[in-house]
């Protein structure tokens, strides 16, 4: 959950060190918070291939469980 990952939830992604899980936060922080997956290509480092391969494997935030 991108909104909520640390930098170490960050650096267990494939391609994702500690110079890019800095840079996600960064960009977070600025940004307030990620709206789509897509928000990472403003990544410096992080580009359409990275993304396809981290799009599976991340979510923006928690799942919302609404009413049954």
């Amino acid at each position: 959950m991108l909104n909520l990952a640390t930098e170490a939830d960050l650096m267990r992604l494939p391609g994702i060190g500690p110079a890019k899980a800095a840079a996600i936060l960064a960009l977070r922080a600025k940004i307030k918070r990620f709206r789509k997956v897509d928000d990472l290509l403003r990544v410096k480092g992080l580009g359409r291939r990275s993304l396809k391969r981290l799009r599976p494997l991340v979510l923006i935030d928690p799942p919302s469980i609404g009413p049954p």
